[in-house]
């Protein structure tokens, strides 16, 4: 019998050591953060396995192979973050952000600030003080840098980008999915006159941006707003961060210098408009902004509001920079050419081109 246990008990020890041996391994996936990072195990634990990666302007950085603590910085970089990985951003700067992510705590723009968080990596746009990311790096933190660019190409292309961060093909699969879903939709419509797409909001005004037109362009339609031109202050014309500014700063921001008027929304003339709106089958809220249009005297000339082709969208979902957008951009292209469900609406009659 004592023999036979002798026999057994290195087979024991040798699982016993396959099983610590899986756990370390499979830790970072299983445990996030139930090990605290700046304990020795933690440490063991998440330095384990390092990779190399490239941001958007080619720097290299190391992260961990298993990113699980993210500081982003920059309007919409939750969003982006959300996206294209897994939701585990720990802090923002504050900036406005869409998506659902539970955000831990607020960074203020400071290396102390953001190292207290002991981020894996620091997610942030091109414009963020050079003194900032260069400081961040000094002290150890990677930065990951995505280009801000207006075009609807860059989002995606920013999305995979951001993506590689967390091995992930979730949003690249979504933006593939979405854009499925509208050529479907447009198929049959492809040869139609293109109509004239307008986005407007009593409140804020005209949008104008490359992302908008070019999702208007994908749905088969002409950007009303592609030769509007707007007073600016020194700002980057075509960016939708414009309506974010005028949230944070009403009702200081002059919204008239940054997007189209009502005049403008006139003289286009559209055929189409969507309502970035507080836009929800369960929110009622978003009626008004409608109701605004639809019953202006000054607009009841408009070709979109003498046909009642004035339909709402997300405000928060077209602004978001992120796949977030093409989610919207399907939205709008059911609601030109989808499967009709929508009460109270007038559905949306394409012309044949002669």
């Amino acid at each position: 019998m004592k023999k036979i246990k002798w026999i057994v008990l290195p087979y024991i020890v040798m699982g016993i050591c396959i099983a610590i041996g899986l756990v370390i391994g499979m830790a970072p996936e299983l445990l996030g953060d139930v090990i605290p990072r700046h304990g020795v195990i933690g440490r063991m634990l998440t330095a384990a396995n390092h990779r190399k990666i490239q941001d958007s302007q080619h720097t290299e950085m190391v992260v961990p192979d298993y990113v699980r603590r993210v500081v982003t910085l920059g309007t919409g970089t939750v969003d982006l973050v959300g996206a294209a990985g897994e939701p585990y951003v720990v802090a923002t700067d504050g900036s406005p952000y869409v998506s659902s992510t539970e955000i831990k705590g607020r960074v203020q723009p400071t290396v102390e600030s953001i190292k207290s968080y002991e981020p894996d990596v620091v997610v942030a746009p091109e414009t963020t003080p050079p003194g900032l990311v260069a400081s961040l790096r000094a002290a150890g933190i990677p930065v990951f840098i995505y280009t801000l660019k207006d075009s609807l190409k860059d989002v995606t292309l920013n999305t995979k980008q951001v993506a590689k961060l967390f091995n992930s093909t979730s949003a690249e699969s979504s933006i593939n999915s979405s854009v499925m879903h509208v050529k479907k939709q447009m198929e049959s419509h492809k040869n139609d006159v293109k109509p004239v797409i307008v986005l407007y909001n009593p409140t804020h005004g005209v949008y104008r941006s490359g992302v908008l037109r070019d999702m208007i362009e994908m749905i088969h339609g002409i950007d009303g707003a592609g030769n509007l031109k707007i007073i600016e202050r020194g700002k980057d014309p075509n960016v939708l961060s414009d309506v974010w500014d005028y949230r944070a700063s009403y009702p200081t921001f002059n919204m008239q210098e940054n997007m189209g008027t009502k005049a403008d929304l006139i003289r286009i003339n559209p055929d189409v408009i969507f309502v970035p709106t507080i836009y929800s089958v369960k929110q009622p809220e978003y009626k008004q902004d409608i109701d605004a249009i639809m019953h202006d005297p000054e607009l009841q000339n408009i070709t979109a509001v003498k046909k009642g082709y004035v339909y709402p969208i997300n405000d928060m979902h077209i602004m978001s920079y992120s796949s977030w957008m093409y989610y919207e951009m399907e939205q709008m292209s059911k609601w030109l050419y989808g499967d009709w469900s929508y009460k109270n609406y007038v559905k949306y009659q394409s012309v044949p081109a002669n």
